[in-house]
């Protein structure tokens, strides 16, 4: 596995001048199959990963379309993550991820056929006799 260094020291390969970055903050590794796996350095403020529209503090992840990252209170673009290894490099992005849809509670089934229904909605089955209502009932 190959990887370089992120952080404020003009050491690292990805130097990046923040108050919140710490000396060396992370390693960017790269994976035989060309995915970037980023690794907290045991930084002083932190790597935090935005996927699905919110933040989580991570030690380490590995990379996908579509996330944010954030050293300290620095968010730095994906391409600059991966533009540290060149262009000749098989540095790539994980398969995005998609955000869970949030069901609405008291949706009725819908039995009418004219507009989708929700895949996630499981029918009221009544406790009586297992059968399964309708919404008119």
């Amino acid at each position: 596995m190959k990887f370089k260094t992120c952080g404020r020291d003009t050491s690292c390969e990805l130097v990046i001048e923040h108050p919140t970055v710490s000396r060396l903050h992370a390693r960017i590794e790269l994976a035989e199959d060309g995915l970037l796996v980023l690794k907290d350095a045991d930084s002083s403020n932190g790597m935090y990963l935005n996927r699905n529209d919110s933040w989580i503090r991570a030690s380490r992840v590995t990379l996908c379309a579509g996330d944010r990252i954030r050293f300290g209170d620095c968010e730095v673009a994906l391409e600059r993550l991966t533009a540290v290894f060149g262009n000749r490099s098989n540095a790539r992005l994980g398969a995005m991820h998609f955000p869970v849809r949030k069901r609405h509670s008291g949706a009725a089934l819908n039995t009418d056929r004219k507009t989708p229904v929700d895949p996630l909605h499981k029918p009221r089955r009544n406790p009586a006799t297992g059968k399964i209502e309708d919404e008119t009932t």
